[in-house]
């Protein structure tokens, strides 16, 4: 009797099995991804700029000194061709914004303007911004901060978090109220996070060998790869300040802002022995 008992369930457990074989083997007809309707008004992103990126953004620009950085910057920030108009409160933290000439224009339209940075700076920063009634946006210009001895020292765990979640910040009803632009020397003082969340890149002028290796090995979706990516850097150098435009947003390479370089897709249906073949092509050229 114990063993018929034993031999009935086990025949329901294979009835099971076989139900949620059939489970598992049943497929639906729409496999589709659908976009998501939002409400996109309370992101705060503003109206696109192309080629630029849009307002609300996050902009890294690399050059050693003389590189035409300042030049740059104060042509994005304050004509209103580029972004001069998008900002509400414009602010600048620069060890050099009293000594520089080149900055005399910032320091006439910016609303605030320090020549030390803090954490404690950074948080009362945030704290005004969140508190800000309304759809303003906060410009946050850094200016050669992160190559600072303090920054140096591991002191970037507080931008670094200010930069991962700059597009949310707002003030409960408003996001998008912080656009941040990162001036520095080295790309090795660029952490990872900040990195990954740039909307675009400015390179200036010419950098060492080495300097472009790791650039170059970084941004080698820029091309392809990072052979790719060193003939879209030497194809921009054509005169004296000409600087490399890099679009995350927008997926394309450009000599300044006009001409385009390279675009997403440029290598989407070409074969490994294409790329190859057209690589070894360029290196030879470059060479």
């Amino acid at each position: 009797m114990k063993k018929k008992i034993i031999e009935k369930k086990t025949a329901n457990e294979e009835e099971k099995e076989d139900k949620d074989i059939d489970k598992k083997t049943e497929t639906t007809d729409d496999l589709n991804v659908y976009s998501i309707d939002y409400d996109d008004s309370k992101l705060n992103q503003g109206e696109t700029k192309y080629p630029l990126s849009s307002p609300v953004h996050f902009h890294l620009i690399i050059g050693r000194v003389k590189s035409g950085k300042s030049v740059l910057l104060n042509n994005l920030y304050l004509s209103e061709r580029f972004f001069g108009n998008d900002f509400k409160v414009k602010i600048l933290i620069s060890s050099t914004a009293y000594n520089d000439a080149i900055n005399k224009y910032m320091l006439e339209d910016f609303d605030y303007v320090f020549s030390e940075y803090s954490s404690e700076l950074l948080d009362e920063i945030l704290n005004m911004i969140e508190n800000d009634e309304g759809e303003g946006r906060f410009l946050l210009l850094l200016d050669d901060i992160i190559d600072s001895s303090a920054m140096k020292r591991g002191a970037t765990a507080k931008i670094d978090g200010l930069i991962s979640r700059y597009r949310h910040i707002g003030n409960g009803e408003i996001e998008g109220k912080l656009t941040i632009a990162m001036a520095t020397q080295y790309f090795k003082s660029i952490s990872v996070i900040a990195r990954n969340n740039a909307t675009a890149y400015y390179i200036m002028g010419m950098l060492p060998e080495m300097e472009l290796a790791k650039i170059s090995e970084s941004l080698s979706y820029f091309g392809g790869s990072s052979k790719a990516f060193l003939d879209i850097f030497y194809r921009s150098k054509k005169e004296a300040y000409d600087f490399l435009y890099l679009s995350v947003e927008h997926l394309e390479a450009r000599r300044n802002h006009t001409d385009l370089l390279w675009k997403q897709g440029d290598n989407m249906y070409k074969s490994a022995e294409q790329l190859k073949a057209e690589t070894e092509i360029k290196d030879n050229n470059i060479l």
